[in-house]
């Protein structure tokens, strides 16, 4: 057991009475490994769903990829897997695209030790190879090196769950996550060694995700281009050099700089607007943008370059150290035999507190809300053991694996774990040059604050190595007003994201006339009607007129699409939830509980959330109810045999109760007045949705070709209904 202490020292440097978390951390299991000699380095831990749940997967230079079960600490059946001695430095990236469910894991072999080794490697959840891609150099390369010491970052770039990273050859590839099938415009021409694990994100707003990833540049020229000795961060569109003869074409951006940049990039909002953090090398001496910490725009156009104490090739976390919702870049550096840890505001670059380290930065610092305080603390991997600092403060709370001599060059992972805590795994090596796991847990923690807004829980962000916080919607505003007085009628959305306004209620614009990557799924509506969320079966949410934007499930890589999306009574904050139960909350949305980890017998279509925000419902397609917070169970059409099935349900502000729709426009009440179906009619298009008046006395059912069917007190106002739409109406929302 490690209790952290009370008191620390100031962000200053000098000793002084400045207050840290009390945290309580429980060695839970240990790992030595049988690779001395060639142990765990610069990959770090990441959790993938394997066989018997949640796994830690790692891999070390002696050539091996390990998973060991995150409760247990047992290794799991099938693995390790051996890459044949060739040194493994990435991190596992993971993701679900087999049919069981459980994760495929990639990683990156060979590093600068070994160039002439490696290549791209999925493998299964089982432990035996996927695929294995080579590095496909240009055949003008002389010396071309096929090791890939970048990790892989999973995304949509095709229109499927694809990986990307470069190597230490000329090129970065681009592969399809089930066959390692290059993908069109790719391999990519990067001219130079790239050691940056890309970031994912839509930095130009237009529905598409965008590579953004830093490299090395030497004096030279080649297809038209010439370079100098540093480097570069570069934003690539997704389709790489498609319908181009130059393999170099595709940039949407590029930022050079005298020095290499071999900090993976972080993106996300700061300031309300996008960001992209990364820090630099120290390969060229004399260089004038040596020890950089540098935040460009979504044009590669920098707006603040801060200089540290020390080299800055660890990859930056943003993070809410502060607990005041805005993101701030925690970034880690190498003084000599010791090293700093700093935390810059995000928008500005100025230096909030900066604190002293054991030994030296290489991996990436990590966050989590060790104690529930409300803001991020601030978990530093060094060369002389693991150090925790408060967030506000800056004051030292505890330093793990100091006493056994273990050493981190690495970032920690924090996860949720299956008990419910706060789980953090360290990976590193021992004086004997062994690798060394250890697992602990957070005393008395909530683990369900680990994916929370504004943490940074592993290298990289999240599982599928992102870099990607969430990035403000690609969307189309109009300059929209709140009614002056109380706002009455509804807006529906298609998939495409248009929107239909009806009563006096705005418009504040649509994605409409955006390439999205996934379909619309639904809307919620502001609490004074002065704007609205859609939200795309992928996650991604875009906000409109004085909605908010406050996170997005649309950089991770979900088991299941997302269906809906509900918001908080004050606005400030919204629900999603996916077809099997699981669901995410942003801003003041409390998480109370999902059905994400039960076996539905359909699937969850919708939600809707009790009059105080304290709870919600989730209905599936079989009228199954599932309640949570202060949502009261009041009945189902679970064991009905239905006619149509379940597409919605709304609730009743005057009882409590709530009705279900189908699509076949029949409605089910339940400790709720009954107001009348469209069951009986027959209907153009089936019923997609449906709303209840903030009054409660009545509903509305709209339609897949926008009808709208009033109920109740419910004023009818317009709809689509005569209307060629060319994307069905997929929901509705209003007052």
């Amino acid at each position: 057991m490690v209790a952290g202490a009370l008191w620390g020292t100031s962000a200053t440097g000098a000793q002084a009475a400045v207050q840290a978390h009390a945290v309580t951390l429980n060695l839970t299991w240990t790992q030595t490994l049988n690779d001395a000699g060639g142990p765990i380095a610069l990959s770090s831990p990441n959790v993938a769903n394997l066989a018997g749940g949640a796994s830690v997967v790692v891999g070390d230079r002696a050539g091996n990829v390990y998973a060991f079960n995150l409760a247990s600490g047992a290794g799991v059946p099938g693995w390790p897997v051996s890459t044949g001695g060739v040194p493994v430095d990435s991190t596992p990236s993971v993701a679900a695209i087999n049919a069981n469910g459980l994760d495929s894991v990639f990683v990156g072999e060979g590093n600068a030790a070994t160039p002439t080794s490696g290549g791209y490697l999925g493998i299964t959840p089982q432990g035996t190879t996927q695929w294995f891609t080579n590095v496909q150099n240009p055949a003008t390369d002389t010396a071309p090196a096929k090791a890939v010491q970048a990790s892989m970052a999973v995304g949509d770039l095709d229109g499927g769950t694809d990986v990307v990273a470069g190597s230490l050859g000329e090129v970065g590839q681009a592969m399809n996550a089930a066959n390692g099938a290059m993908l069109p415009g790719f391999p990519w021409f990067q001219a130079d060694s790239n050691f940056t694990t890309p970031a994912l994100g839509d930095v130009e707003g237009n529905g598409r995700t965008d590579i953004v990833e830093g490299g090395d540049s030497s004096a030279g020229s080649a297809y038209g281009t010439t370079y100098s000795n540093g480097g570069h961060i570069r934003v690539l569109s997704s389709t790489g050099n498609s319908g181009s003869s130059n393999p170099g074409a595709g940039l949407v951006c590029q930022y050079n700089t005298d020095q290499t940049v071999q900090s993976s990039p972080a993106v996300g909002e700061l300031g309300g607007s996008v960001g992209i953090v990364f820090g630099t090398g120290a390969t060229f001496s004399g260089a004038s943008t040596t020890n950089d910490i540098i935040e460009v725009n979504a044009q590669c156009v920098p707006r603040w370059i801060e200089k540290l104490d020390g080299t800055t090739t660890a990859s930056p976390a943003l993070a809410d150290v502060l607990g005041n919702g805005q993101l701030d870049v925690v970034e880690g550096t190498r003084v000599g035999s010791g090293g700093s840890i700093w935390v810059l505001n995000g928008v500005s670059g100025a230096t909030i507190w900066h604190q002293a380290t054991a030994g030296q930065v290489i991996g990436s610092p990590v966050t989590a809300d060790l104690t529930g305080g409300g803001y991020q603390d601030v978990i530093v991997p060094t060369t002389a053991g693991v150090q925790i600092f408060d967030g506000k403060s800056g004051a030292l709370v505890t330093t793990l694996g100091q006493s056994a001599g273990l050493a981190f060059q690495n970032s920690p992972l924090v996860t949720d774990d299956p008990n419910g805590s706060i789980g953090l795994t360290i990976a590193g090596y021992n004086s004997s040059n062994q690798g060394v796991i250890q697992h602990y847990e957070v005393s008395g923690s909530n683990g369900s604050t680990v994916t929370e807004a504004g943490a940074w829980p592993m290298f990289h962000h999240d599982p599928q190595l992102t870099g990607d916080t969430g990035l403000p919607s690609p969307v189309v505003q109009v300059p929209c007003n709140a009614p002056s007085g109380s706002p009455v009628g509804y807006d529906m959305t298609a998939a495409d994201g248009g929107v239909f306004n009806y009563g006096n209620l705005p418009f504040c614009g649509s994605t409409g006339n955006l390439l999205l990557t996934k379909p619309v799924v639904g809307i919620a509506m502001t609490h004074d009607g002065g704007g609205y969320w859609l939200v795309a079966s992928d996650g991604g949410v875009f906000a409109f007129g004085d909605a908010k934007f406050e996170g997005s499930a649309g950089n991770i890589a979900l088991t299941k699409p997302v269906v809906g999306m509900a918001s908080t009574p004050d606005g400030g904050g919204y629900w999603l939830v996916a077809s099997d139960g699981g669901v995410f909350s942003y801003g003041d949305a409390v998480f109370h509980g999902s059905a994400g980890n039960i076996h539905l017998t359909k699937p969850v279509v919708g939600m809707a959330v009790t009059p105080d925000g304290g709870g919600y419902w989730l209905v599936a397609s079989d009228g199954g109810v599932f309640s949570y917070g202060d949502a009261k169970f009041q009945g189902s059409t679970g064991n009905i045999h239905l006619t149509k099935p379940m597409v919605g349900m709304a609730v009743d502000t005057h009882t409590g109760g709530y009705w279900l729709v189908a699509s076949d426009g029949g409605v089910f009440a339940y400790d709720a007045p009954f107001y009348g179906s469209a069951g009986n009619i027959r209907l153009t298009k089936p019923v997609v949705g449906m709303m209840a008046t903030t009054s409660g006395g009545g509903y509305r059912l709209t339609a897949a070709d926008g009808g709208i069917f009033s109920y109740g007190s419910a004023p009818f106002y317009g709809s689509t209904g005569n209307i060629a739409l060319t994307q069905p109406v997929v929901g509705v929302a209003g007052f």
